[in-house]
């Protein structure tokens, strides 16, 4: 069960982007995107693949309580008094309506509400709106609904566009469109981390299993910047140069995309460290960060940052790594830039993680 709920949530975030993309790309007018061929299989997949990927963490904790109340018991305790036993219901319904609106292609309106209804359930039985219910509420469900419309556009015009057509006059209101939810993200990200780690705390947080995804998927974030950049900004005087195909840079965004949908699932199955000397106490530090740094972590913790040569050098590669993802742009070779990132990703993880100093 530990092994699917990672999986599960990273099949929510990806089936989400994808219905949201969807919907979302109904609203903009043939000429102003690339021709796309969506098979409706995938859409319908989609749909059903969110009832089932939200009912894995609905199992685990019936599972949880089975053995002390039995497990109809702990089934009906779990469906009709936790909030995400709640939130799978209404979700559940919410999805089956939205796969009947698609198989027969209704109103795009109804679609979008529908959808709108299952995200907004996402935010309700979210950790946040646990702490506080209606601040966590929107600021989770903004954070959510943001990445799925952003990632989703990406995932359609990346894998599923049928041509680059009318490229431009897309990347015309999709760079705007992409920055605005950069920003959104950023504040809505930062709402949601305050409450569970602190600005302060957050290097001691990398002692922790939470605090290592925490940091991969702020790492992450980085090179997915760079090639929005590129996708952006790069590709407009590209595409004067009739043989430039502009698709695979696209396609390697979206693929960084899934690396910060995969921490951020991780994330979501482990304990959110309110007080980090307690959850290490209660839980252990990380056995990886123990064998990393070649020490056995004990509380209190007195966690410095403190750089030396090597770890500097392996920062100031990273950022070397940053631009040849450009340089790659350059020489049309996106597999190439696809794996700069991917290097930038381990070269400043491991920079960070040996300048810790406990």
């Amino acid at each position: 069960m530990n092994v699917l709920i990672p999986i599960s949530e990273f099949g929510n975030y990806l089936m989400f982007s994808i219905l949201a993309g969807h919907v979302v790309l109904q609203f903009v007018p043939e000429g102003s995107k690339p021709k796309l061929n969506v098979p409706k299989s995938v859409l319908l997949l989609s749909t059903l693949g969110i009832i089932i990927f939200t009912l894995v963490p609905i199992v685990q904790v019936i599972f949880y309580f089975k053995d002390s109340v039995g497990l109809q018991q702990a089934t009906m305790s779990v469906l009709t008094e936790f909030q995400v036993g709640k939130s799978w219901i209404f979700i559940g319904f919410m999805a089956t309506f939205l796969w009947m609106t698609i198989y027969v292609k209704g109103s795009k309106y109804l679609q979008m509400l529908l959808l709108f209804l299952m995200v907004l359930g996402v935010g309700y039985a979210s950790h946040s709106a646990s702490l506080s219910f209606w601040k966590g509420l929107f600021s989770h469900t903004t954070h959510f609904l943001i990445v799925s419309l952003w990632t989703g556009i990406l995932i359609h015009i990346s894998w599923f566009s049928k041509n680059h057509s009318s490229w431009l006059k897309f990347l015309r209101w999709f760079t705007p469109f992409a920055i605005v939810c950069l920003v959104v993200i950023f504040i809505s990200g930062f709402i949601l981390m305050v409450p569970i780690v602190e600005p302060k705390d957050y290097v001691k947080s990398w002692v922790l299993p939470y605090g290592q995804m925490l940091l991969l998927k702020h790492i992450s974030i980085i090179p997915v910047i760079v090639f929005a950049f590129v996708n952006g900004f790069l590709v407009k005087k590209a595409m004067n140069h009739s043989t430039f195909n502009p698709r695979p840079w696209l396609i390697g965004e979206s693929i960084l995309l899934m690396f910060v949908f995969y921490f951020t699932a991780v994330m979501g199955t482990l304990s959110p460290p309110h007080t980090i000397d307690l959850t290490v106490i209660s839980e252990g530090a990380s056995p990886w960060v123990e064998w990393l740094l070649g020490i056995d972590i004990i509380v209190p913790l007195h966690v410095q940052f403190i750089p030396f040569f090597q770890t500097i050098l392996l920062i100031v590669i990273s950022f070397v790594f940053l631009a040849m993802i450009i340089v790659s742009f350059k020489n049309r070779k996106p597999y190439l830039g696809l794996i700069f990132g991917v290097s930038f990703m381990a070269a400043v993880y491991m920079g960070l993680m040996l300048s810790m100093s406990i």
